[in-house]
C-alpha cells in the first residue's frame, strides 16, 4: 500500500524573503493523520497551510484538511482533460503500480490557474497511446519505491486566482512511503533524508 502527505504552502509576494524561504525549506514533514486511514491502494492526506497575518515571521498553519482513498483508478496517466486530472488525481504526480513496486512521476498539469509551465523531458513523448504524446510538458519519473522506501517530491509553483487575477506562490512537498497499513504511525514522514529526493523548482519572480 502506498501512503502520501501532500504539504502546500501558500504565501504573497511579500512572504518571498529570505526569513519565510528558510522556514519552508525546513518544514518537510508534519505529523499524519490516521483517523480516517483504511486499506486501500493509495492513501493521501492533503494539507493547506498559510502564514500569520499579523507580520510575525513564524511557520505556516494548516487552514485545510482533507484524506483521500484511491482504489486502482489512481494508477492513470489521466485523460486530456487537465481539469478532470486536477480534481480526480493527485496535483503535478501520476502513480503507477509494478507488481510490488510503486513508479511516481512528475507531471505538469497544464491549467490556466498556474501560467509557470515546465517544458523538457517527456518520457512518452513518442508513445502515440499517451496524453502526452508530441507535447513539450515534462512527464518524468521521480523515483520508484519498493517496500517499506520513502521518496520525497519538493516543487514549487505560480499561480493566478482566475477570479481576481492576483498572483501567489506555491510550495509544495509530497512524501510517499510504502509500506503495510500496520506499520503506519503519526511520525512515519519525520526523515529529513529519504531514500529519494525529486525537486522541481522554478525560479520565480
Amino acid at each position: 500500500m502506498l501512503f502520501v502527505q501532500s504539504l502546500n504552502t501558500y504565501y504573497e509576494k511579500n512572504e518571498r524573503s529570505s526569513e519565510y524561504a528558510r522556514l519552508r525549506n525546513g518544514d518537510l514533514f508534519r505529523k499524519f493523520n490516521l483517523n480516517n486511514i483504511k486499506e486501500c491502494e493509495v492513501f493521501a492526506q492533503e494539507l493547506r497551510l498559510v502564514y500569520n497575518s499579523d507580520g510575525k515571521v513564524s511557520p505556516a498553519e494548516p487552514y485545510y484538511e482533507e484524506c483521500k482513498h484511491f482504489g486502482k483508478n489512481i494508477f492513470t496517466e489521466g485523460t486530456k482533460n487537465p481539469y478532470d486530472n486536477f480534481n480526480k488525481l493527485l496535483h503535478f504526480i501520476r502513480i503507477f503500480k509494478e507488481e510490488d513496486k510503486y513508479k511516481i512521476m512528475f507531471c505538469d498539469e497544464n491549467v490556466e490557474w498556474c501560467p509557470t509551465k515546465r517544458r523538457g523531458h517527456n518520457e512518452a513523448f513518442n508513445d502515440a497511446n499517451s496524453i502526452y504524446y508530441h507535447i513539450d510538458r515534462i512527464n518524468e519519473t521521480a523515483f520508484i519505491l519498493e517496500k517499506n522506501q520513502y521518496g520525497r517530491i519538493i516543487y514549487n509553483n505560480r499561480y493566478v486566482d482566475p477570479d481576481s487575477q492576483r498572483w501567489y506562490y506555491g510550495w509544495h512537498i509530497y512524501n510517499i512511503v510504502s509500506c503495510d497499513i500496520s506499520e503506519c504511525n503519526e511520525k512515519m514522514f519525520f526523515e529529513k533524508n529519504p531514500d529519494f529526493v525529486y525537486r522541481q523548482l522554478l525560479d520565480l519572480r
